[in-house]
């Protein structure tokens, strides 16, 4: 017998569920960038080293100038050891004031004149006699405050505070750019904005910060192969300042060994370094054929015989002499000297610490050394100028901040680099408060 069949059919086996396409996690919100990266841009640095700078010079304005913004130039109507004076009362221009008329008054009256009108050598012009050739060589930074002013006389107070304003903005911002190439945060930059003796360029109408923005400016140009402009940069920092020409010195050392050793060929690249020699000497010359009336022994050599001692390192030892005994009488005033002193040696040691294992090219390491041995061989009209607090002695400063940006970290880490940057500040801090008084 078959076994009875069921009616029931079989059971279809159920088809297994596919299984469940996980669901992706719910995508966290993007963290918002921290403050320290949004601020790590060129023109923060800028920013804020600009800012600071204004604070100062509004300061100096209302403290010490009691609002009148030509006090800055620091004009005198006394005379200069025995000699004449440098100002005419009856012939200064509308508004003229003198700041001191005991004194001879300072470098920016002279700037001052020329940025009335950069054109007009005679030896006295509207009011105020030139004391020295080299200021007409120095012809960039009033040039610059004629055309922003645009030749309007009333505006170059104005406009020669403002152009440095804008000169220490641009050196932090170049300073930044040198320490994003070496993966520092770009507010390292402000170092290069915070020397000391850029308080007096600031506040006294000098053409450092000019001049160093166009050196610096050059440097990084030429680290880009941008010959042509590093060589029109460095021309105007030339005629703006010729200390600066030690950068493309440098530069033409490495180029010219080169070309001896028949390693390249003369090119386009010379024109970074030619160029300001170029444009300096012709500076030179037109002053040497229309000055030679007005001042007989002037020239390069002449210029180079009040700026350089004979005896290295003699006229620094003097100072040092001068302010060490000068504590005994005017502590507060030499000590402040000391204290520049200091500074700037122990970022020149730094930087001499540095030099064979910083990654910055050679060039930038002898340009350092050239400045070095300029400041050996300055005279005692550089290193006696306590009311100058420095500002000819920027460039080994601003070397030395770069061989140091450019050091690896294994040599100098964070916590190094904070310690040698935190020794600019009692001194900048110091000189800011003496040119500003009563506050």
């Amino acid at each position: 017998m078959h076994p009875t069949s069921t009616s029931d059919a079989p059971e279809t086996p159920e088809t297994p569920e596919a299984p469940e396409t996980p669901q992706a996690p719910e995508s966290l919100p993007d963290r918002e960038p921290s403050l320290w990266s949004r601020m790590n841009h060129p023109a923060v640095a800028a920013a804020i080293a600009f800012l600071g700078w204004l604070v100062y010079a509004l300061a100096r304005w209302q403290v010490w100038a009691k609002g009148h913004l030509i006090l800055f130039t620091v004009a005198g109507s006394g005379s200069w050891k025995g000699g004449h004076a440098f100002t005419h009362p009856h012939q200064l221009p509308p508004g003229f004031m003198i700041a001191d008329p005991n004194s001879a008054g300072y470098d920016g009256q002279f700037y001052y004149r020329l940025a009335l009108n950069p054109f007009n050598w005679s030896k006295t012009a509207y009011g105020i006699t030139m004391d020295q050739p080299y200021r007409y060589t120095r012809i960039g930074y009033p040039l610059l405050a004629w055309l922003a002013s645009f030749g309007q006389h009333s505006l170059v107070p104005i406009v020669l505070v403002g152009l440095n304003l804008l000169g220490v903005a641009a050196m932090a911002y170049l300073g930044a750019m040198f320490a994003r190439e070496y993966g520092h945060h770009v507010l390292w930059g402000l170092l290069f904005a915070a020397y000391f003796g850029l308080a007096i360029s600031v506040g006294r109408d000098t053409p450092e910060p000019i001049a160093e923005a166009f050196m610096l400016a050059g440097l990084l140009a030429y680290r880009r192969e941008r010959w042509v402009l590093t060589g029109a940069l460095f021309a105007f920092g030339a005629i703006t300042r010729e200390t600066i020409l030690f950068a493309p010195l440098a530069i033409a050392v490495f180029r010219v060994v080169a070309i001896a050793r028949r390693k390249v060929r003369p090119g386009i690249v010379d024109v970074a370094w030619l160029a300001p020699f170029v444009a300096y000497g012709l500076d030179e010359l037109a002053a040497k054929f229309v000055l030679k009336g007005y001042f007989p022994h002037s020239g390069v050599a002449a210029d180079i015989t009040r700026n350089l001692s004979p005896t290295p390192f003699g006229a620094m030892i003097d100072a040092i002499k001068v302010a060490i005994l000068g504590m005994h009488t005017q502590p507060h005033f030499y000590g402040i000297v000391l204290l520049e002193y200091a500074t700037l040696f122990a970022f020149v040691a730094a930087g001499l610490a540095v030099i064979t294992v910083t990654v910055a090219p050679m060039y930038e390491r002898v340009a350092f050394v050239f400045f070095i041995v300029q400041l050996a061989l300055a005279s005692s009209q550089i290193w006696g100028s306590t009311f100058g607090d420095g500002r000819s002695m920027l460039e080994p400063y601003l070397f030395a901040l770069i061989l140091l940006l450019a050091t690896p970290k294994r040599y100098i880490n964070t916590y190094r680099l904070a310690a040698i940057a935190a020794v600019a500040v009692p001194a900048l801090v110091m000189v800011v408060r003496r040119r500003i008084p009563n506050m």
